[in-house]
């Protein structure tokens, strides 16, 4: 009877059913956090306010969601709803500052891609190029919020180093930008609503494929933390 017990809960498919279940309440955490974003489209004379304060929002339902994914797949998780809301509450301030500047270079971005006329081959290229610009400043700005999730560091070294980790850390960057621009193409061909579905798997995929940049930065930039202690949830400090 003991050796059951302990066994129970250990096989892979309960192990995937429990990662397919915290994926779905990580995901409905992310859209209940961005209500405001998600309703946008029928708020409409709500945009100016409305739409500054849900982009806001963004960076630390990131960051929640993050936190709570990466635990999930280290097997430190208390629950996905727990600890989404214990970083949530926790790095809510940090996490605005740090996604701020990101959010407005996406908006310039985005504001001029819309405004470009015609179509001849200046534009496109002008377009290809802005396009670009558009993936490199989401990955770095993904980077940031995992880094934030992951460490306690200060706001300007969280800058320096989601731009130094695209460098150091190539084939995870470009799996990122992979993965953005995939979900960034598939909704504009289908439908944004399409997010509410699977913008938190698509949280978790980046997660995943963004570990090795994690323990690189674990490995190359933190000091050691006392014996015992959750690095993830207690973070780490800069060395230097």
């Amino acid at each position: 009877m003991a050796a059951k017990e302990a066994q129970y809960g250990s096989g892979p498919l309960f192990k995937a059913a429990g990662v397919v279940y915290g994926v779905m309440v990580g995901g409905a955490l992310l859209v209940l956090a961005n209500a405001l974003v998600v309703l946008m489209p029928l708020l409409a004379g709500l945009v100016g306010p409305a739409a500054l304060l849900g982009f806001a929002l963004v960076g630390p339902s990131v960051v929640a969601s993050c936190y709570a994914f990466n635990r999930l797949l280290t097997g430190e998780d208390t629950g996905v709803f727990h600890d989404f809301l214990r970083s949530y509450r926790r790095n809510f301030s940090q996490a605005a500052v740090v996604w701020l500047p990101y959010a407005a270079l996406l908006a310039v971005i985005v504001a001029n891609l819309s405004s470009l006329p015609g179509s001849n081959p200046e534009t496109v290229a002008a377009r290809i190029g802005l396009v670009g610009l558009g993936l490199l400043v989401s990955t770095a700005a993904l980077h940031a919020m995992l880094l934030l999730a992951r460490f306690n560091f200060r706001t300007m070294d969280i800058y320096r180093l989601s731009i130094y980790s695209i460098g150091a850390r190539k084939r995870v960057a470009l799996g990122n930008v992979g993965i953005l621009f995939i979900a960034g193409f598939v909704l504009i061909s289908t439908s944004v609503w399409l997010m509410l579905f699977v913008g938190g798997l698509m949280v978790y995929l980046l997660c995943l494929n963004s570990r090795p940049l994690l323990a690189m930065v674990e490995e190359r930039f933190t000091v050691a933390v006392a014996a015992g202690a959750d690095v993830s949830a207690a973070g780490s400090s800069p060395v230097g």
